[in-house]
């Protein structure tokens, strides 16, 4: 009998699987997620010099994407930029640590980048171009004063020539040597209209050349991801790694989508300016847009693979069954020495969060999840980032999780 009972209990233990692997797909991560390098070599003596390759490779990734023209910058600042500044800054291109799979012929490197500069010259460009400095109504309400001073000028002027023109007869009757008041305010009145138009040539001028410039500074940009110059930068990583080197870039549209990026966004922030750290703290909780909690119960359905593609578009049937596709929530710490006194009496920690970190299907469906590094989750990232100030050194740890 109980025997029996143990065949029953078996069978429906594993129709329960069964109907459970059916409603839902489990997601397996890959193992580059786990430790950032994927090997396989037979000689373990190759495996020492991993982790100083991928050091040097993901520093000159990052002074690659950071390179800029120092005479089209100079051009458009008024002032120098300092060196010290420039590293502080947030305008530039953001890159994520890489994902680094080996093979025995090449090495795969994924990168997260965030192209932040693009978006500063593109506005600096709309407002120096030359068809918006003369169609744009806000540009042209700046102009309203001059165009008044211009009218002005223009019907006093009228009325001067009208009176000349009257006047002119005689005195050239007359041969006088000497010249009436009227002619005079004419001649000063010519000298004003044309120093006029001469300062709004040379606005039209300066607004023209700023928009070549900013032209030439996205074109700079968007060559950086184009194959033709990422090969200078694989002959370098093919020395350090004697072998063939591939790149998969992934451009990000938003900075909170990466856990990488958007640490390093807040300590280049405190490290510029740590008074103001609670500040930089809540303008972030306010840019990150977390998905809605409605959807969180929603389970993906393998039958929409039969529907008609005629009837519905691919989105509507892949698209939604696409695992950790939104973002559910982040986690931002901040600790060490970031008191606002110049002397570092003691430590202090700041925290903000935004949504939840909780695996949706573990938590909320009740089914099992894959577990990295033992006890990181599968939909989380994780970031542990370290710097310094002139009174002291911080870390900072930030969490993304998706849906």
């Amino acid at each position: 009998m109980l025997n029996l009972f143990k065949l029953n209990y078996n069978k429906k233990t594993e129709n329960k699987q069964i109907n459970q692997l059916e409603k839902h797909n489990k997601h397996y991560p890959s193992a580059v997620r786990e430790w950032n390098n994927s090997i396989y070599v037979f000689n373990k003596n190759a495996l020492n010099l991993v982790p100083q390759a991928t050091v040097l490779a993901i520093k000159l990734i990052k002074s690659y994407f950071n390179i800029y023209s120092y005479k089209l910058e100079r051009e458009i600042r008024s002032s120098r930029l300092l060196l010290r500044l420039r590293r502080l800054s947030s305008h530039k291109i953001y890159v994520s640590n890489g994902e680094f799979k080996h093979t025995n012929n090449k090495v795969v490197i994924t990168l997260y980048l965030f192209n932040r500069q693009i978006l500063n010259f593109s506005k600096k460009l709309i407002k120096s171009s030359y068809k918006s400095w003369w169609n744009q109504d806000l540009i042209v309400k700046r102009l309203d004063i001059l165009l008044k001073r211009r009218q002005l000028i223009e019907s006093k002027a009228l009325q001067y020539i009208d009176k000349l023109n009257k006047k002119i007869i005689l005195i050239n009757r007359l041969e006088l040597h000497t010249e009436s008041k009227e002619i005079l305010d004419y001649k000063n009145l010519s000298k004003y209209l044309e120093i006029f138009y001469k300062k709004l040539l040379k606005k039209s001028l300066d607004k023209y050349f700023l928009y070549c410039c900013n032209k030439q500074l996205i074109y700079i940009n968007e060559h950086k991801f184009n194959n033709i110059y990422l090969q200078f930068l694989k002959k370098y990583l093919e020395k350090i790694y004697n072998k063939n080197v591939e790149f998969n870039l992934v451009n990000l549209r938003r900075f909170f989508f990466n856990s990488d990026i958007l640490s390093e966004s807040i300590t280049l922030k405190i490290r510029k300016n740590r008074r103001k750290i609670l500040k930089i703290l809540n303008t972030l909780k306010r840019k990150v847009k977390v998905h809605n909690k409605k959807n969180l119960y929603y389970q993906p359905n393998s039958n929409k693979l039969k529907i008609n593609f005629d009837k519905k578009p691919l989105q509507t049937i892949v698209l939604k069954d696409i695992k950790y596709k939104h973002v559910t929530g982040f986690r931002i710490e901040a600790r060490g020495r970031l008191t606002r006194r110049y002397t570092a009496s003691r430590s202090i920690s700041k925290l903000r969060y935004k949504g939840n970190l909780l695996n949706v299907d573990s938590s909320y469906r009740g089914l099992s999840s894959v577990l990295l590094k033992g006890n990181l989750k599968s939909n989380l990232q994780y970031t542990k980032l370290k710097s310094k100030t002139r009174i002291g050194s911080f870390g900072v740890k930030g969490w993304v999780s998706g849906n």
